[in-house]
């Protein structure tokens, strides 16, 4: 029997009565009908480098990813917030970064790293890990890795005297679960589905581990192992502008697919009914859209391809061309034509505003359309 195993006898009792106070509170609902607010996490930086590769840092890499991760959101997803937790290389505190997404109403935090093993330079693949407790040897070890940044900072009172190289205290402390973890198990789903089906990535699953910068998150959380450093190959291709360009865009997908279904999930429909105004000269520059495709040659809007999509226009932004279904005045309204556009098969139709004839969020514009 492992050490792992024999700790876990020894409290049992313990975590099952722990257990009875936060199981209510695993189902727990995400606050607000909206993903607003999204906080990217960098793993390591300044002093603490993190894993260490033959060309590189894990600190760099992290940053890296990070700051692509989050540009495609604000180029895409203009309705939201990007924070991060660190934009150069500088030393953060784990405690601060949680922080940071708490201070700020975060909706969604996302922390990055890269793994590495000691001894073997074959292991490879990503991983996605939501605060729970580690099942085995191999999370343990990666938790306590992640987790020795403590050692380097002055406050260590705020982790309530935690000993990251305690297997015992893991045990206790990884019982801890999120109550959010059902939403962030959603998330890293998302994420190792993207990783592994369009990246290529060897597939290592989504795990539970009793991760510091995750603990006192109070919105869906997950951290992220994008692969290997002391893996040559693995190293190669994150350190190259394609490796963290995917990357990147992979963990976009994933959040953008998150953001979609929780809130088509949470639009009521019990909000009243509001007449659809179709699109006609009346409308001026400033109104809302349904964009349900993007190509990267221009097609004729009159295409058979979307046949049975009302009022079909196209417009050009960050280099490719985007499609849309109606000029509505109201948000409420184009809301309505996006749930006929999803019916008709386009499940990644979204609304989009235009402010003087110009791209822009979805508040600018209703800010424009009430003067």
């Amino acid at each position: 029997m492992n050490e792992l195993n024999m700790i876990e006898r020894k409290i049992s009792r313990f975590g099952v009565l722990f257990l009875v106070f936060l199981l209510p509170l695993f189902g727990f609902s995400q606050k607000g009908e909206k993903i607003q607010t999204i906080v990217i996490d960098a793993g390591h930086g300044g002093k603490d480098t993190g894993a260490l590769g033959k060309v590189t840092t894990e600190k760099a890499l992290n940053l890296a990813v990070a700051l692509k991760f989050g540009n495609y959101i604000k180029e895409n997803l203009p309705d939201v917030k990007v924070i991060y937790t660190r934009d150069k290389d500088r030393f953060v505190e784990l405690s601060e970064r949680a922080a940071i997404a708490n201070r700020n109403n975060a909706d969604v935090f996302i922390s990055i790293h890269c793994n590495s093993t000691e001894g073997s330079t074959t292991a490879n693949g990503a991983e996605t890990f939501v605060m729970g407790e580690s099942k085995n040897e191999k999370n343990l070890a990666i938790a306590k890795k992640e987790n020795a940044a403590i050692l380097l900072e002055d406050n260590t009172d705020a982790y309530d005297n935690f000993d990251p190289n305690s297997t015992e205290a893991y045990i206790l402390f990884s019982l801890s679960q999120s109550m959010y973890q059902k939403q962030s198990l959603d998330l890293a789903a998302k994420v190792q589905k993207q990783f592994t089906q369009k990246v290529g990535r060897h597939d290592r699953g989504v795990q539970q581990a009793g991760f510091l910068v995750l603990w006192k998150t109070s919105m869906p959380s997950i951290l992220v192992e994008l692969g290997f450093i002391n893996n040559t190959k693995e190293e190669q291709f994150l350190n190259s502008e394609k490796g963290q360009t995917q990357m990147a865009l992979a963990l976009y997908r994933a959040f953008e697919e998150y953001k979609r279904e929780f809130e088509a999930e949470n639009h009521t429909s019990g909000q009243p009914e509001v007449s659809e105004k179709p699109a006609s000269s009346n409308v001026g520059d400033t109104y809302f859209a349904v964009q349900f495709a993007s190509r990267d040659k221009k097609v004729a809007s009159t295409d058979k391809a979307f046949s049975g999509v009302k009022e079909v226009d196209v417009y050009e932004y960050n280099g490719a061309f985007r499609y849309v279904s109606g000029k509505f005045t109201s948000k409420a309204a184009a809301m309505k034509r996006q749930s006929e556009v999803r019916a008709l098969g386009y499940k990644d139709a979204f609304v989009v505003a235009f402010v003087n004839g110009e791209r822009g969020t979805i508040k600018q514009a209703e800010e424009a359309l009430k003067k």
